[in-house]
């Protein structure tokens, strides 16, 4: 397997999105409040400031959905380049600093939101702040009715999240005080229930952010590597970095490259297997 760097002098890259209507990736280097595009020939900025965005993902029209640290709220972006508010309060509370966001085919929005923004500010991307809701929640969000739903409420710090294939998983990693992968069953009505402890690694090995291929293996970030996850929690693959893992992303025509944004870099690699949105 041969790891390309496509950019480096970054300061905390994150959010890696592969954008298929235009064959390019995006993604957010979050304290340095800027996020750029890559077109398989050149890194240019895409967007500057950003707000100290953190996570992308595409809905199924293909607008951009991004997680902003600095305004506390998520937007989508649309193909005229033109942006909109998501969310940004809950309960008429604002949101803490919303990190990391996948759409369901429905189009509601799942997101995770840690107070990493507010409580260290510009250092790793965001400005100082009180949380005001009182908690840090993965939240589901109706575009149809406008309605916001707190479904997860006992982990510290939320942080990854992604829909399985067949969209009857969801995956959260915690990275607070213990470290972990968490796994839902997700019915039609999109309720949540049956939460298990999917995997665990040491203390310095923090999940953070990942994406399933089309068989639901699991590829996250695991300190400085990618790991892969099967179905029943075995590890099966892993792909040792030159620096520490913050997230990855499937892409390419063929949905066979893996993007990963890790510390100062982003790199990539031929894979075997297509990413799960892909067919």
């Amino acid at each position: 397997m041969t790891l390309k760097q496509i950019h480096t002098g970054c300061q905390f890259t994150e959010g890696p999105c592969y954008l298929k209507d235009t064959n390019k990736l995006i993604w957010s280097d979050i304290p340095g409040n800027t996020m750029y595009s890559f077109d398989w020939h050149q890194v240019e900025v895409y967007r500057a400031p950003s707000n100290f965005a953190n996570g992308n993902t595409t809905d199924n029209d293909g607008n951009l959905i991004t997680c902003e640290h600095g305004a506390r709220r998520v937007t989508k972006t649309d193909k005229n380049n033109v942006t909109t508010l998501v969310i940004d309060e809950y309960n008429d509370k604002r949101l803490n600093s919303p990190n990391d966001v996948c759409v369901h085919s429905n189009g509601t929005v799942f997101f995770t939101d840690p107070p990493y923004g507010i409580i260290h500010g510009k250092r790793i991307g965001g400005y100082p702040g009180k949380m005001q809701y009182g908690g840090c929640y993965v939240f589901k969000y109706d575009p149809m009715t406008n309605s916001i739903q707190a479904i997860v409420t006992d982990m510290d710090r939320p942080n990854g999240i992604a829909l399985s294939k067949d969209e009857t998983h969801l995956m959260i990693s915690n990275s607070g005080d213990v470290k972990y992968l968490r796994r839902y069953e997700i019915d039609k009505n999109l309720k949540l229930s049956n939460p298990t402890e999917f995997a665990r690694q040491n203390p310095k090995n923090v999940f953070d952010g990942f994406r399933f291929d089309c068989e639901d293996n699991l590829w996250t970030s695991c300190g400085e590597s990618v790991v892969c996850y099967n179905t029943s929690g075995k590890q099966i693959d892993v792909i040792e970095m030159p620096e520490r893992v913050s997230n990855v992303e499937f892409g390419g025509v063929d949905g066979k490259t893996l993007f990963i944004t890790a510390s100062t870099s982003v790199y990539m690699t031929d894979m075997k297997i297509k990413g799960a949105k892909f067919k």
